[in-house]
């Protein structure tokens, strides 16, 4: 495991161009497990059942929760601004999708229109020229019949 994560840790230092590079090596099973396992019917974790299980503690998993809880913490203003970055991009991003894509939709919408309005004289123009063949057929025959 330690031959593992000095591999990775040295690739990402190279990758990042940096030698600060925090690993957090957890096991998301064991984690899961004892969350599950302190967990009541009703959902609400038991935090001092959770902290006594074995694999809770062997799952590494509180250090990096820890770390996300404080990266996101919201009581300092570097860390508001954080959650506000974390929240707003997704949700600006989002926005800027549903726009576009509201201005395709109508777009869209005045072709169909145009399309429609074409059909409708088409079918228009149709109709008057059954008509007019209609009524120059009965001309012929009255025509015809008068002979």
């Amino acid at each position: 495991l330690e031959e593992a994560i000095m591999f990775i840790k040295a690739n990402a230092q190279q990758l990042l161009n940096t030698e600060d590079v925090i690993l957090y090596p957890v096991s998301a099973r064991s984690a899961l497990e004892a969350k599950l396992s302190a967990s009541t019917d009703d959902g609400v974790l038991d935090q001092f059942v959770l902290s006594c299980d074995p694999r809770w503690r062997s799952s590494k998993f509180d250090e990096l929760e820890k770390f996300l809880l404080s990266f996101l913490d919201g009581s300092s203003s570097t860390g508001l601004e954080r959650i506000q970055l974390k929240l707003e991009t997704p949700v600006e991003i989002a926005s800027t999708l549903l726009a576009a894509c509201e201005a395709n939709v109508l777009e869209e919408q005045q072709r169909v229109n145009q399309d429609l309005s074409s059909a409708k004289e088409l079918v228009g123009s149709v109709k008057n020229y059954a008509l007019k063949m209609e009524n120059e057929s009965m001309s012929w025959k009255r025509q015809a019949l008068s002979l």
